[in-house]
């Protein structure tokens, strides 16, 4: 109604505006003239009289204040009836939504050597050469509030299969952040921190405990006046595939939670030094009532179940109802040197037998020889990504040959598993790993490793293998 209205009104006020001026000025100067008396033939005057000029009054100073405050009033009316016409008008188009694209490439190339009781053990193990991880990812903002991400993997069983396909409504109050959708649960310091910023080629054997990608929800969020640690609980669908799908209508739930603690942290050096202590819980009803443990010797081809190396520890398939699963975590950074160790375990509900206890655990220590330090994500509670001081380069100039070192990482670690508990005889494991990296620049490095593996099985008994690997990693 402002819309149509406004026009009449605009009108209106300009009519007034015009005419005040003229009506006032004549009240002001209106004065009655005096009649002068009917006189019949009057007498020619012998001297007629001089014409002289009428007085005039002085102008008022009323007129011109009048006529600005009019202008004053149309002007606010003005400004207000504008205002209201642009309330009703179309809204202006939301910003689209951010979009990063990214992806990852790893091509391993691993030769392993088994003694005759390893081989009796496992199955015979072939060379690979192949893809570890293939994937294309992205990642982005919806008005600053929601985030989500989406990626798919070239190089796993099904091809391709769902990574981080998941969305999220940012800061909200108590709850933090809340994700829904297919991500890892919140468990394990080696398992949530990204592989790209991992320090050997494979996750230790005690993974083996820490859930994969899973269908569900997740409120986490910081805690602490300068992010002292994180916090995250969710609900999750246990052993759901790698598409996300879960069809099975027995049990299959899980209740994930973790938390960390970072006691000390650099600030003044950009977390140059830092201590990260944390806890997980998982509470997990078997999906089919069956549930699974296994490991490969940190080694293995990127698609199961092809020619390559098999899995040297395994349960087989367990009755239970549920199980129970807790992980420590420390993680220690002092300028160049690094270390982290972890220890997972299970508690199984087995159904007809037995409750069952399997365990797992690992430590290594790092070096940059470079002088480098591993960094931290306060937000998330994990390792993150290498910076060289120098990113490589090999030029000729003037003066020569100049040459950019990139970093220089070496690394060695223990790992051990083990699945052996009452009647279920999966075998026990330990694994000895030397590694050297060259960090070419923050996204590109290449990868040396050698693996002693030491298999102990029924019903074999002790065995080992040897295990040599080189892989090209980078990410975009």
């Amino acid at each position: 109604m402002a819309k149509h209205a406004a026009p009449f009104v605009r009108c209106l006020l300009a009519l007034l505006a015009l005419t005040a001026p003229l009506v006032f000025c004549c009240a002001v100067h209106a004065q009655p003239l005096p009649v002068p008396p009917i006189v019949e033939n009057p007498p020619a005057a012998e001297n007629p009289p001089v014409a002289t000029e009428t007085p005039q009054p002085e102008p008022t100073e009323a007129v011109p204040d009048i006529e600005a405050r009019l202008k004053s009033v149309e002007s606010q009316l003005g400004r207000v009836l504008d205002r209201d016409e642009g309330r009703i008008k179309a809204p202006v188009a939301a910003p689209k939504p951010s979009f990063q694209p990214g992806g990852q490439m790893q091509v391993d190339s691993i030769y392993i050597g088994q003694n005759t009781p390893n081989r009796d053990s496992v199955g015979p193990a072939s060379d690979v050469f192949d893809f570890r991880r293939a994937r294309l990812t992205g990642r982005g903002e919806i008005l600053d509030v929601v985030e989500y991400s989406v990626g798919f993997d070239f190089a796993q069983s099904g091809r391709p299969t769902f990574l981080d396909n998941w969305i999220a409504v940012k800061e909200l109050p108590i709850l933090g952040n809340v994700r829904a959708g297919h991500f890892f649960e919140p468990f394990s310091l080696e398992r949530y921190s990204s592989n790209r910023y991992g320090t050997f080629m494979e996750r230790s054997l005690a993974d083996a405990f820490a859930p994969a990608r899973n269908l569900g929800i997740m409120a986490h969020d910081t805690w602490g006046e300068n992010e002292d640690g994180t916090w995250a609980v969710g609900w999750f669908r246990a052993n759901s595939n790698n598409f996300g799908d879960d069809f099975s209508s027995v049990d299959g739930n899980a209740l994930t939670t973790r938390m960390t603690w970072l006691p000390y942290y650099d600030q003044d050096r950009g977390g140059r030094s830092f201590i990260h202590v944390g806890a997980a819980y998982s509470f997990r009803a078997e999906d089919q009532r069956q549930i699974q443990f296994e490991s490969f010797p940190e080694a293995r081809q990127g698609t199961p179940g092809t020619p390559g190396i098999p899995p040297f520890v395994d349960t087989g398939i367990i009755a239970a109802n549920n199980d129970q699963r807790l992980g420590l975590e420390l993680a220690v950074v002092h300028g160049p040197l690094y270390v982290q160790s972890e220890y997972m375990c299970s508690r199984v509900d087995q159904i007809g037998g037995p409750s069952l206890f399997f365990q797992g655990a690992y430590g290594f220590v790092s070096y940059f020889l470079t002088g480098e330090n591993r960094t931290y994500s306060k937000r998330q509670g994990t390792i993150d990504r290498v910076y060289p001081n120098t990113n490589f380069f090999r030029v000729r100039t003037n003066d020569g040959i100049e040459t950019g070192w990139g970093a220089w990482e070496v690394a060695a670690r223990w790992s051990y598993i083990d699945l052996n508990n009452q009647n279920i005889q999966g075998g026990r494991l330990n694994d000895a790993t030397l590694t050297l990296n060259w960090h070419l620049n923050p996204y590109f490095r290449i990868r040396w490793e050698y693996i002693y593996a030491m298999l102990n099985r029924a019903p074999i008994g002790p065995s080992f293998a040897q295990i040599g690997g080189m892989r090209f990693d980078w990410d975009f």
